[in-house]
């Protein structure tokens, strides 16, 4: 076999890395990671339970936690999305209220590192197809205050100073305006609330302010990076929660409240006691990411026709750039462009182009229990870290996001990660060989052999040593039909393949992985059929 592409290519300079564009937020929102995630979410504001929404501070720079956000609005009719907070003009003469806290301008972007080129930062308050502008009621108070950016930043829209303002408005008073009403509004909200419940009954519905789709109660969304004060959207919450516990709702036609944020903007000690996980629940974005995501992401960008065998050995490939790349899916995409497959220090040198440059402290190590990866949030020790974006829990494993440690070349974790991409490719076809191999071996035995006897000579070194009987024949390893293949009516060359065969195995069982010679023959190997002639 010939393989089509340079198996040893890699970049050794950051110049030649060729350009591959991220993934594309669309092809995100379908993966089945982010899919599942977003339903668990659903399912609970749907079952009338409020929800605090946590995102790591590198998904909300990027404008993922947007995206991802109003993937999330769009599921359902009675969404209000409360516009964040505006900044006063410096040197304003009038004091702000008392404790009321001045936010600063681009408050929410500070400190956050610039956005992965090619990620866009998205805003669901103001993007033009999400339906979200048309007829806004703050809209003119926005006017007054801010202008829209100009075009795209590295966090949260900048707020554009203008004279004449005093002071940022509450939460409060930015979801009555969002309503349209004056003044508390609590009422407006179980005015929807019992609207929809009514009609869901099948009753006349009310007049009044409000033209929201009859029969879902109202989902207020706040986004915690685009406000000032932790603890008022915390007491919003609180009051919230009193409130339509005492109106007598049922709980599924309660007005649902959704908080996304980072750690910072909102710490869990700003929810206070009086809350607890039977009506407020906290969503972390971890445990999101899976191989499966990876292997989806890769196979939507196909790669040229060819052979069997060589698309064979590009399966090998994805699934090495899925197991090193881990939960970074965007250093996937281009980590393949880089490297075409070959040995261990191909892809180190590839990872070496790939890679953003760095600090480092992703080198640091993590807990690895499985507590600590299975569990439905970071735990306190990883907090920080998960926060920051340097890691995240991927297919059950606590894994770094950045997988610059993978470098080092005294390392063996690189080996051992490329070994276990080879091995979950790789044994289930071996072993779909051996069974093959078995259901011939009746038809292939040489003239005077008996089967029984071929079977006694194929027992294995532990059988042997241990006295057991011989196996049955469809229980005898790769290793024991290689090592009586001279029983078998089978010529040089699928005897050399059983070989090959064998030594893969024993390999990958014993956490060597191969090189790139040994993928191109047994790649080859793979996707041939025995039989005499070996034809394929």
């Amino acid at each position: 076999m010939t393989v089509a592409r340079d198996g040893g290519g890699a970049a050794g300079t950051r110049e030649a890395v060729p350009s591959a564009p991220p993934a594309a937020p669309r092809d995100l929102a379908r993966l089945p990671g982010p899919r599942r995630h977003l339903d668990r979410v659903e399912r609970d504001l749907r079952a009338g339970l409020d929800c605090v929404w946590y995102f790591p501070d590198t998904v909300v720079a990027s404008g993922r936690a947007d995206f991802f956000l109003r993937e999330l609005l769009h599921r359902f009719d009675g969404a209000v999305p409360v516009p964040g907070s505006v900044a006063p003009p410096e040197g304003d003469a009038e004091a702000p209220a008392p404790g009321m806290v001045v936010l600063p301008a681009q408050r929410a972007s500070d400190g956050a590192p610039d956005p992965a080129p090619g990620h866009v930062l998205f805003d669901p308050w103001h993007e033009e197809d999400d339906g979200f502008d048309a007829d806004d009621p703050y809209g003119a108070l926005l006017g007054s205050w801010a202008a829209p950016p100009d075009g795209i930043g590295t966090g949260p829209p900048a707020v554009a100073e203008t004279p004449g303002t005093a002071r940022p408005v509450s939460l409060v008073d930015r979801l009555a305006k969002e309503l349209g009403v004056a003044g508390d509004p609590w009422d407006e909200l179980l005015r929807r609330a019992r609207r929809g419940h009514r009609e869901s009954e099948g009753g006349t519905p009310d007049g009044g302010v409000g033209d929201d789709p009859p029969g879902s109660p109202p989902t207020v969304v706040v986004r915690g990076w685009e406000e000032h004060s932790a603890e008022e959207m915390g007491q919003l919450l609180r009051a919230a929660h009193a409130t339509f516990r005492e109106a007598g709702l049922p709980a599924e036609r309660r007005p649902r409240f959704l908080f996304a944020a980072r750690v910072d903007d909102l710490p869990t000690r700003a929810l206070g006691r009086g809350l607890s996980p039977h009506q407020v629940t906290l969503h972390w974005w971890w445990r999101v990411w899976t191989r499966l995501d990876s292997e989806v992401l890769l196979a939507w960008r196909p790669r040229p026709p060819a052979t069997a065998a060589q698309a064979l050995y590009d399966r090998v490939t994805d699934s090495v750039v899925a197991e090193v790349c881990g939960p970074d899916v965007d250093r996937a995409l281009v980590l393949r462009e880089v490297w075409k497959g070959g040995d261990v220090e191909s892809l180190r040198h590839a990872l070496t182009a790939a890679l953003p440059g760095g600090d480092g402290s992703e080198s640091r190590s993590w807990p690895r229990r499985m507590s600590t990866a299975h569990a439905s949030r970071p735990s306190a020790e990883i907090l920080d870290d998960w926060a920051s974006g340097v890691v995240d829990s991927w297919d059950g494993h606590v894994r770094p996001v950045v997988a610059r440690r993978l470098l080092d070349p005294d390392s063996p974790e690189l080996r051992i990660l490329v070994c276990h991409a080879q091995n979950r490719v790789l044994l289930p076809l071996i072993e779909e060989a051996r069974t093959s191999l078995t259901e011939l071996v009746p038809g292939l035995l040489r003239k005077g052999i008996e089967l029984d006897y071929f079977r006694e000579q194929a027992r294995s070194e532990h059988r042997v040593r241990n006295r057991l009987p011989a196996a049955p024949l469809a229980e005898l390893e790769i290793g024991d039909l290689a090592r009586v293949a001279g029983y078998l009516v089978l010529p040089s060359d699928q005897r050399d393949r059983l070989q090959r065969l064998s030594r893969t195995r024993n390999h990958l069982s014993h956490l060597q992985p191969l090189g790139q010679e040994q993928l191109v023959t047994v790649t080859e190997a793979l996707t041939t059929d025995w039989g005499v002639g070996g034809g394929k």
